[in-house]
């Protein structure tokens, strides 16, 4: 009896284990082979033009990335604009000025735009004006200045920054006294040293004395912001490599006037934004843009208003081209860049379809071309009747991808576009530019959201391969936003640091790593999508490998065209707790929770991590 007991237990173990054997070996992926060719897909070639990024005046894009930490510094007041937000969070656009019963807004003679801010004491007494939710640095130097006039050589003001602690006290971070506040509109401004650090400072307007203090054009920024733009998020973009950015958008269509954002920054007017409805302070205008352009590394694109007419436009190329003879280029000298700035990419209008625009659009090539004859001159449309008309003088046809999660009927849609170029057999080669992408365009509710995920970072990098798989008619192609702007950006910024967003890692992963020369690739992988490019001397060459399953994939790369390579390096960008949820983000507790690690390339045989996009670089091993 217990022999037999003891054969039928170990009959039952036996057959656990092959159980589990099965089990195990059926849930294991097949190894994936990708074939690498040595032949290129066509005679195109990648540049990093195809990385390029987008700004425009929408909300808190340019004021997420500008070093001013004042909001409403002009005083024209706070509107909100809840139509749009995805949470309901308020940024730095939302914050607004608080007020005592002794402030008032002043319409009679402001410094600039339509009021200022005026202060009365009516007895010897001291009184504050302030703003909440700024963020300071223990040992950083910021630079306060504004606009004062005082009926009373008695006045005082004084600039301290400081913060609330728990027991209720106010602890003061920082403070310097204005120098003696002139009796007509003047400038006063000071410096302020942080003894310590928060991102719930408050700024602090102190006036002392007896008699009335008009305020206006109040900024504070840290001492190392560059030509005005934050340091950090000049560091962050131009680590990402982005080959151009564009300037333009909506807004340029609906009474955007670039000649009243010239000069100094406190003598521009704040204008209402009726198309995204803020008030915008006129800080950043063409010169600030072209500036950020230069500290990034990138060129700029200035997308020219249809709607302003055809002088508009050309006095703006000639401003940023015309040398110091010409009325413009003699303006911009005057304002401190006597250079010309050569500009080199400029678009005909934003968004501008139809028969009228494709009709006109030759007339603006002439004249736009006359002012500047060596004009890369790109068309906001890509019709025949645009071709027939002007495409003798384009460099480019125009066009917006969002809803771009389906990335095979981009490219159906690239290559049907490319074959409208081809019929009309123009004498030169134009290319496609692709001026605005991203997976959305419109969804304001929740699913705005989707823009910050995994997922939208997995859908750019199948772009990505799109990009690289059609290099041979898109040649710029701008994701749409670069920062904050309702998600869409591909930073999140606050005053105390920067969020990098899976669609940023996976851009610079690209920029990182692309050769000039899209080659073939081959894998019937379900799951997988990839894209392959080499160097011009064939030395080296990068697969771009995009796992879109919840599953880690084992590939095997066959190099057998390039005799002695080798995986040498690699690099994903994933969920480093491979959790694999498609919905998470990056958060302010977790910033790195998505970011690019090393990808181990032990042989030919790689294992892609669940939902990642992956760089393989191969090449010869060094001896």
């Amino acid at each position: 009896m217990d022999l037999t007991m003891r054969s039928y237990r170990l009959l039952l173990v036996a057959a656990v284990f092959l159980l589990s054997g099965a089990a195990c070996y059926a849930d294991e992926k097949p190894v994936s082979v990708v074939k690498v060719s040595s032949e290129p897909i066509h005679s195109g070639r990648i540049t990093n033009m195809v990385y390029g990024g987008f700004i425009e005046l929408l909300d808190d894009l340019v004021p997420g990335m500008w070093a001013e930490m004042l909001n409403d510094r002009g005083f024209e007041g706070v509107k909100p604009t809840n139509w749009f937000y995805y949470t309901g969070e308020p940024n730095t656009c939302d914050r607004e000025w608080e007020m005592s019963d002794c402030c008032s807004y002043d319409t009679a003679e402001p410094f600039n735009g339509k009021q200022s801010v005026r202060i009365t004491l009516n007895k010897p007494t001291s009184d504050i004006l302030c703003q909440q939710g700024l963020f300071v640095k223990s040992g950083c130097e910021y630079q306060f200045s504004g606009y004062f006039k005082a009926d009373s050589p008695g006045l005082r003001a004084e600039v301290v920054l400081k913060s609330l602690l728990p027991d209720g006290s106010w602890m003061v971070l920082g403070s310097a006294s204005l120098p003696k506040l002139p009796d007509k509109w003047g400038k006063a401004g000071c410096k302020i040293k942080s003894r310590g650090t928060t991102d719930r400072a408050v700024f602090e307007l102190k006036v002392t004395g007896s008699g009335i203090l008009y305020a206006d054009k109040l900024s504070l920024m840290p001492t190392d912001n560059k030509n005005g733009w934050r340091s950090d998020v000049v560091e962050v973009i131009k680590a990402a490599k982005p080959g151009v950015i564009r300037f333009g958008g909506s807004l340029h269509e609906f009474g955007y006037k670039w000649q009243q954002g010239l000069g100094d920054r406190d003598l521009r007017a704040p204008f209402w934004n009726q198309y995204w409805g803020r008030w915008e302070t006129h800080d950043m205008g063409i010169d600030e843009f072209i500036a950020f352009c230069h500290l990034v590394g990138a060129e700029p694109l200035i997308c020219v208003s249809f709607n302003e007419g055809l002088k508009n436009a050309c006095d703006l190329v000639e401003y940023c081209n015309g040398d110091i003879n010409t009325t413009w280029g003699r303006k911009r000298a005057e304002n401190g860049h006597p250079e010309p700035y050569d500009v080199k990419y400029w678009q005909i209008g934003n968004e501008c379809w139809g028969e009228k625009y494709d009709r006109a659009c030759v007339h603006w090539c002439r004249a736009i071309r006359n002012v500047d004859p060596d004009a890369v001159l790109l068309a906001a449309d890509d019709t025949p009747l645009l071709l027939e008309k002007a495409g003798q003088y384009l460099d480019y046809v125009g066009h917006h991808y969002y809803y771009m999660r389906d990335a095979g009927s981009c490219q159906t849609s690239i290559k049907e576009q490319q074959k409208i170029v081809k019929n009309a057999k123009l004498d030169h080669e134009v290319k496609m530019a692709i001026t605005e992408w991203n997976v959305s365009a419109a969804d304001w509710g929740l699913r705005r959201g989707k823009m910050l995920t995994l997922a939208c970072g997995l859908d750019t990098a199948e772009w990505m391969n799109v990009l690289h798989n059609c290099s041979d008619f898109v040649g710029i192609a701008c994701r749409s936003n670069m920062t904050n702007s309702m998600c869409s950006g591909y930073i999140v910024t606050r005053q105390s640091g920067i969020l990098k967003t899976p669609s940023y890692l996976v851009m610079k992963l690209y920029a990182d790593h692309y050769k000039p020369v899209p080659i073939k690739v081959a894998a019937n992988v379900k799951g997988l999508d990839i894209s392959a490019c080499r160097s011009d001397n064939g030395k080296n060459l990068t697969v771009f490998a995009v796992n879109t399953t919840d599953s880690p994939m084992t590939i095997q790369l066959d190099l057998s065209n390039y005799p002695g390579f080798k995986p040498v390096n690699g690099e994903v960008v994933c969920d480093t707790l491979d959790r694999r949820q498609l919905d998470l983000m990056n958060c302010w507790e977790t910033p790195e929770r998505v970011r690019a690690i090393n990808l181990s390339v032990t042989g030919d045989t790689i294992v892609l991590p669940a939902y990642s996009s992956a760089a393989i670089e191969c090449a010869k091993p060094k001896k």
